[in-house]
C-alpha cells in the first residue's frame, strides 16, 4: 500500500487506476499471487455495478487456486501477471474521467 500521509489517498481501483499502480493480490491460505492491471480491474467492477473501494475489491476476491476469501490487496509499480480481464475502451475511460473531474 502506498503510505498513508498522502494528501489525496488511493481509497479506490478508479484511484489506483489514475495514479498506475497494479493491483497485487496474495491468498492468505496458500500464498498464490496475481497482479491485475488497475484499468481492467476498474472496469470489471465498474460493469457489474459493484463498488470499487479497495475494502470492498478485497470482500469479493477470492484465490483461484484454493478458493479461500479476502485476499491480502497491495498497490504496487510492477506489470501485470494476470491479463484475463478485458480493458476499458478508451471511450469509456474518458468519459468516467470526466464525470470525476
Amino acid at each position: 500500500m502506498p503510505p498513508r500521509d498522502l494528501a489525496n489517498p488511493i481509497r479506490d481501483l478508479f484511484d489506483a487506476a489514475v495514479r498506475h499502480y497494479a493491483v497485487k493480490l496474495t491468498c492468505r491460505r496458500c500464498r498464490h499471487q496475481r497482479i491485475f492491471d488497475p484499468h481492467a480491474l476498474w472496469y470489471h467492477f465498474h460493469r457489474r455495478g459493484r463498488p470499487d473501494w479497495l475494502p470492498d475489491v478485497r470482500e469479493k476476491c477470492r484465490c483461484t487456486s484454493c478458493g479461500a476469501r479476502r485476499p491480502t490487496l497491495d498497490l504496487v509499480h510492477e506489470l501485470p501477471t494476470d491479463e484475463t480481464l478485458p480493458m476499458p475502451s478508451e471511450i469509456e475511460w474518458k468519459k468516467e474521467l470526466r464525470r470525476r473531474r
